[in-house]
């Protein structure tokens, strides 16, 4: 008996200590995953787009949308795939600039460096809750993708509080999302851009809420 009491003690102990470190890594443990191993959610038509001096914004969706990426969304909503050029914290500055020039062609600059993503349409692009977007087309030649993953495994936030209020949903589980564009053009310039951010779950009656990003990296070559 006195045997079996132990054995429970031990077995309760190890479920305890197992329970805290899966706790502890559960997050860098996705993270290191996500180098090798990622879920492709969709892939947006790069052109034409838009830039409102504030984001970017590509799409629609080529081809299947994996069910449910937010809420009960079974597409890409265009405010979920808003791409601005905040940089990561501390300082939370552009990493990247856009600008149009005088002959009407969109360029990112980065490094040092500039890169014509595309050519004014002419046309306006109207957005649900904004205004009016201008449009803009890759130059001939050009052949650009956009892929949208998130993590292969999301972690536990047991401890997350609802400060939105007592009608609000506390988070449950976090996962990475990924946004990752890749231009390249007629004369063999490349273009690559990386935006990541966290995309919170609320549980079975709300699901995946809209995922942050910010511009992680941005290679121009």
């Amino acid at each position: 008996m006195r045997a079996l009491l132990i054995r429970g003690g031990l077995a309760a102990v190890a479920i305890v200590v197992f329970g805290i470190l899966w706790l502890v890594l559960a997050r860098p443990l996705s993270e290191l995953v996500d180098r090798v191993r990622t879920v492709r959610v969709a892939s947006l038509s790069p052109s034409p787009f838009t830039w409102n001096d504030t984001w970017l914004q590509f799409g629609p969706p080529i081809g299947d949308v994996e069910k449910n990426f937010v809420g009960d969304l079974t597409g890409i909503d265009p405010q979920f795939r808003m791409l601005d050029l905040t940089g990561p914290g501390p300082n939370y500055g552009n990493a990247a600039d856009i600008a149009v020039d005088a002959h009407g062609k969109l360029v990112l600059s980065a490094g040092g460096k500039s890169f014509v993503l595309g050519v004014a349409t002419g046309n306006l692009i109207p957005i649900q809750a904004f205004r009016d977007m201008p449009e803009y087309a890759a130059e001939p030649g050009d052949t650009a993708s956009l892929v949208i993953e998130h993590s292969f495994f999301a972690w536990p936030t047991p401890f997350e509080l609802n400060v939105v209020g007592m009608s609000g949903t506390a988070t449950t589980w976090v996962r990475h999302v990924y946004y990752r564009l890749s231009w390249v053009k007629a004369s063999g310039a490349r273009l690559t851009m990386l935006w990541a951010g966290e995309q919170p779950y609320y549980g079975a009656d709300n699901g995946w809420g809209a995922p942050g990003g910010f511009l992680m990296q941005v290679d121009i070559r």
